[in-house]
């Protein structure tokens, strides 16, 4: 019996793709810096785009096309896998300051983003204004390690960075999921008969869906008590592609779908319990990293993209961002320098900003050159969040030993004040 030769390829294309994902991912985080930049590197080196401006073939090894759909589910279980990890309660709780630092900075990076778009770039507003989106969200993680390495993880400034990170994330997928559908409607539905299906749909994921799965858990138990193994996981997974494939269907993001999803089902402790370890595990240990893998192996290497115009796209995405956080941590309360280091907190773009290039590029709202600056702009903050942070936070040396003085001087004489009472 012959095997269909596309689909052996295929598996050979998954094995080698998901396999250098993987080792690239293990290497810099033992370097102490995100997975995700060397997952992107494995696709940008093994996947095709370091060959081809070497002019080497390597059809033979790697065809990141046949990958594109397979490695979809990889943004399907990462957005649902935000949303599940997405505290509401936690959102609700977060103050005034917080909120107010992340409106201002999504504010002005997306402004930033905008007139980048519109003049820089040249393009039409709807576009521009989408391309603004690239500038907003957040990537904490690279900022969480980092902080709690120099010990400040535990400070106002990093326990603000935690909670605008978060929210920024928030903002910017509910402003891709309006957005994406209002700016570029499909030409045969009516815009207004769009939105109403937006709202809809959205009613739907968010209210109706959950109110159903508590109702058959409540009246069968066919979560908590199901004659089947992993019954769960199969169901919820069959919601979640089913769902996005009709979202794409009426125009929507599948993947924002997803987020909400995973948004409106987290209070369902049932099924929370049952599928939230196995679904993090197979998305962040097979699905995620071959979909990063995927988008580094599309990315466009060629000297093409490093024009002027094109460069300057990463340090305004830098400085909008930085800007708003600096505005709005001084308008509440932060000190100049804490208002820096926040700002600096807020730098890093990673999972967020590809899925919105990702979309971007596939709703042929972005070209090659675009998407791949996005890419540029997640490799380079990533790198450079660290070594700024500690720059940010450190103390000079003469303050340092001033600092270290009176903290000795107080200490001697906090225990002669304690003897003395002793006597």
């Amino acid at each position: 019996m012959v095997e269909n030769p596309e689909i052996t390829n295929i598996l050979l294309f998954i094995g080698i793709g998901l396999f250098s994902a993987r080792i690239f991912g293990e290497i810099f985080e033992r370097l102490k810096l995100s997975a995700i930049v060397g997952e992107l590197i494995a696709g940008i080196v093994i996947g095709g785009p370091l060959f081809l401006l070497l002019e080497v073939d390597v059809s033979f090894f790697m065809d990141s096309s046949s990958l594109q759909q397979f490695s979809q589910i990889g943004i399907l279980l990462l957005l649902f896998i935000v949303g599940l990890e997405i505290n509401v309660k936690d959102l609700r709780k977060i103050g005034k300051k917080s909120l107010t630092i992340s409106i201002t900075e999504v504010i002005v990076a997306l402004v930033g983003g905008f007139l980048t778009g519109y003049f820089l770039i040249k393009q039409d507003y709807k576009f521009a204004i989408f391309f603004g989106l690239l500038f907003t969200a957040t990537s904490i993680g690279v900022t969480v390690r980092t902080l709690s390495n120099l010990g400040k993880l535990d400070t106002r400034v990093g326990r603000a960075a935690l909670s605008v990170a978060v929210l920024d994330d928030f903002l910017a997928l509910i402003l891709v999921l309006v957005l994406g559908g209002t700016l570029f409607p499909d030409p045969e539905i009516n815009p207004l008969l769009e939105i109403l299906y937006l709202a809809i749909f959205i009613v739907g994921v968010v209210i109706i869906i959950p109110q159903i799965l508590k109702l058959l858990e409540k009246k069968f138990n066919i979560f908590s008590r199901s004659y089947t193994q992993h019954f769960s996981i199969g169901i919820i997974f069959a919601l979640l592609v089913s769902l996005s494939f009709f979202a794409s269907f009426l125009g929507f993001s599948g993947a924002i779908i997803a987020f909400l999803l995973g948004l409106s089902i987290q209070r369902n402790t049932i099924i929370i319990k049952e599928i939230k370890e196995t679904f993090v595990k197979i998305g962040e240990g097979v699905f995620i990293p071959l979909f990063f893998f995927t988008v580094g192996a599309n990315f466009k290497l060629d000297w093409g993209i490093f024009t002027l115009a094109n460069l300057l796209i990463i340090p305004i995405a830098i400085g909008s961002k930085a800007l708003g956080t600096f505005i709005g941590g001084t308008v509440t309360g932060f000190k100049p320098k804490e208002a820096t280091q926040l700002s600096v907190g807020m730098m890093p773009r990673a999972e967020i900003v590809i899925i919105i290039a990702e979309i971007g590029l596939l709703n042929g709202i972005f070209n090659e050159e675009i998407f791949s600056m996005a890419i540029l702009l997640v490799l380079t903050t990533v790198l450079l969040t660290p070594f700024l942070l500690k720059l940010a936070f450190r103390t000079p040396k003469l303050k340092e030993d001033k600092e270290g003085k009176e903290s000795s001087e107080k200490e001697e004489s906090d225990n002669i004040n304690k003897n003395q009472t002793t006597d």
